[in-house]
């Protein structure tokens, strides 16, 4: 069995003012935990697990997987 990896994704990040993990920045417009989950992919882990506030749910949801 692969392990899980838990990545807690709550924070808003108040400075930079919005979800930073959301966030395009690759040449495809990627999100951070677009590479966030291919690492971990890549490192072993069977299942990636984002613990996240619930009025960030939404915006999870849509985000193209």
């Amino acid at each position: 069995m692969k392990p899980t990896l838990l990545v807690l994704a709550a924070g808003m990040g108040s400075r930079y003012g919005a979800l930073k993990q959301m966030d395009g920045v690759g040449p495809n417009n990627e999100a951070i935990l677009d590479y966030s989950i291919f690492d971990a992919k890549r490192a072993g882990f069977g299942k990636v697990v984002f613990v996240i506030r619930e009025d960030f749910a939404e915006a999870f949801i849509r985000h193209p997987r």
